[in-house]
């Protein structure tokens, strides 16, 4: 009787486990088409306001040659609501995306958006001594507008977070303590990452007094484009250039928008012309074959293709309840929503994250080049495609997710103050870690021995290859 008893205990355990297993790998591969499947809806909706603009430019130089400056004036303001109204539809299509794919609401992804829609609507608004608002709007009422679409998709529920957001006020970089890398790197010991990127802070780091100021947060002077699923456009005053105008006269025939040829002149008149912002649309320099900080591809891009700009990250996060008797396994993991009490059964935490990008190319006659060869936006999107995640734009600030935002919203300044971290902060873990003298020495130590074995690129068969992330 005790032997059966043993026996069916045990089988009973491993029906459980199997059970379990079973379902955490449903929810991975729910979580992992959701993700996908948010990220194409988003930049398909990013490829579908580009060419919108694109057509408007084309539009506008038409009104320009028949002299009329009315019409190219409602063109420009109808192309500024688009920079704003086209990304937050994609917002919205990937909520939709989402839920079609069994991912639920989440509660801490719902509430964020909707205190950026409170934030839109006082902050952004409010006016200074000078009678101007905190950040200029593109447009008559913008701030009202975009802070009402933020809400809406809030009521909807949030299913899945904008990973790859930039905010207006946004402290994105300049400083070690905001880089996340550097806490991944303390984390798993990766030596190596400090001897390529931080090999002097290492050895010369003493205790929380070493870190420079934070840099000040400094807004945007004008801000045209969408903080989710910005399109990375700029406004300028003159085209300047015949090829340009001769690349419209074209897609004013191939997309049958007007029957008069626009004139050459119109490269010379000053409007307001949108174009893409160098700064964001340059060289796709995130993914290469020579390696670097980016994803290590195994070909080189083709040079129609070879342009950064506007990507759409996503981030879901799901829960998989446990049948198997234990405490949660996730209750020290980062996606442990600390803000909630721990749930009555344990449950396995997931999170997925996933990028895309629309693409595209002009032709001129026998051959194909990048949609911003001639740096104004003209029709040329025409597929997207999942990318590689670390050859995005993500995470831009840490965008959704959420617990390295309020490390760097609430903790960071603490911790600069007076070196006291919160205990259930996991970035807030990792920089007690890096306070330990014997930490930074066992790494000093190490890399006198292997530093040579540090690659920049390659196959992760060592401590030194190998990219962060395999997706």
């Amino acid at each position: 009787m005790i032997f059966i008893i043993m026996v069916v205990v045990i089988l009973a355990f491993v029906a459980l486990w199997n059970f379990d297993l079973h379902k955490v790998l449903y929810v991975k591969s729910i979580s992992q088409n959701a993700g996908d499947s948010a990220a194409l809806a988003g930049a398909r909706w990013q490829a579908i306001t580009l060419n919108l603009i694109g057509d408007l430019n084309v539009m506008q130089a038409v009104a320009l040659t028949q002299g009329d400056t009315n019409q190219a004036a409602e063109i420009n303001d109808m192309q500024a609501r688009l920079c704003y109204v086209g990304p937050m539809i994609g917002l919205e299509g990937a909520q939709q995306a989402a839920k079609n794919n069994g991912i639920f609401n989440n509660s801490r992804f719902t509430a964020r958006l909707q205190q950026h829609a409170t934030e839109v609507f006082t902050d952004y608004r409010a006016t200074g001594a000078d009678g101007r608002m905190a950040f200029k709007e593109p447009y008559k009422d913008c701030w009202t507008e975009y802070a009402a679409m933020i809400e809406a998709v809030a009521l909807g529920g949030v299913a899945v977070g904008p990973d790859n957001a930039r905010y207006y006020s946004d402290n994105t970089g300049g400083h070690m303590l905001l880089t996340l890398d550097f806490y991944d790197a303390v984390a798993g010991a990766d030596w190596c990452w400090f001897y390529h990127h931080a090999y002097n802070l290492l050895q010369s780091y003493v205790d929380y007094h070493t870190w420079p100021p934070l840099p000040p947060v400094i807004p945007v002077p004008d801000p045209i484009n969408c903080e989710y699923f910005g399109l990375g456009l700029q406004r300028q005053d003159l085209i300047g250039d015949a090829e340009a105008v001769a690349m419209m006269n074209q897609a004013r025939e191939d997309r049958s928008l007007s029957t008069v040829s626009i004139s050459n002149s119109v490269g010379s008149m000053t409007s307001a012309w949108y174009c893409y912002d160098w700064d964001i649309w340059g060289t796709w320099d995130s993914i290469s074959a020579s390696g670097g900080a980016g994803f290590p591809a195994v070909g080189l891009v083709k040079p129609q293709y070879d342009y950064a700009g506007a990507d759409v990250a996503t981030r879901v996060m799901a829960e998989a309840s446990r049948l198997t008797p234990g405490s949660n396994p996730n209750r020290s993991f980062l996606t442990w929503d600390r803000d909630a009490s721990p749930p009555s059964s344990p449950a396995s935490k997931i999170t997925w994250t996933a990028a895309a990008k629309p693409f595209g190319y002009l032709e001129t006659g026998s051959t194909s080049v990048k949609p911003n060869a001639y740096g104004l936006v003209i029709p040329a999107f025409r597929e997207v495609r999942l990318i590689p995640l670390d050859a995005s734009s993500a995470p831009v600030g840490g965008a959704f997710d959420l617990d390295w935002r309020d490390h760097i919203e609430t903790h960071l300044a603490g911790y600069l103050e007076s070196g006291t971290t919160k205990g259930d902060c996991w970035y807030c873990q990792q920089l007690v870690v890096w306070d330990n003298p014997g930490f930074r020495q066992t790494g000093i130590e190490w890399l006198r021995w292997n530093s040579g074995s540090c690659q920049t690129s390659g196959g992760g068969g060592g401590r030194g290859g190998g990219a962060r992330r395999g997706h």
